[in-house]
């Protein structure tokens, strides 16, 4: 009995059983090969739906300081324009297509701060920009840490 059935947990109890009693049962190496690199993906999917909200929520906030910190030294209608795009949803709903949406147009916000802040010369919030995608990029690594690919 799941007595915790969220996302997560559902998920990894299917990679139990693809592993654990299905894929001792295959015979054929092709087969197993896609077995495990569903499973594969399945996992991923997994710490994706454990922390996907969280990560994009905290995002989310990261790029509308930077958007705004660049609106409050650099004139650009834009960017005003981008970061009202971004505001105008609804910012305290926890439906991830709520969430997803608004951290869509944060990062089109962000777009739109980084390229006034390119276009000004602004070295040091250009290198902010940096780091703000080193961040994600280390997120992205997080969820593909268990990634393999597997017979290649």
């Amino acid at each position: 009995m799941i007595t915790r059935p969220t996302t997560e947990v559902l998920i990894l109890d299917c990679c139990r059983e693809l592993m654990d009693a299905i894929l001792p049962a295959l015979t054929d190496e092709t087969l197993k090969l896609r077995l495990v690199m569903t499973e594969t993906v399945l996992r991923n999917a997994a710490v994706r739906a454990a922390h996907e909200t969280a990560w994009m929520f905290a995002e989310t906030s990261d790029l509308m300081a930077y958007a705004a910190q660049v609106a409050s030294g650099h004139e650009s209608e834009p960017l005003r324009a981008a970061i009202a795009a971004a505001e105008a949803g609804p910012s305290d709903s926890l439906h991830l297509a709520d969430v997803a949406d608004r951290y869509e147009r944060a990062g089109q916000a962000f777009a739109v701060a980084l390229a006034v802040a390119q276009e000004a010369g602004a070295a040091d919030l250009v290198a902010q920009a940096r780091e703000l995608l080193r961040a994600r990029i280390a997120t992205e690594k997080e969820v593909m840490a268990t990634y393999a690919v597997v017979g290649r």
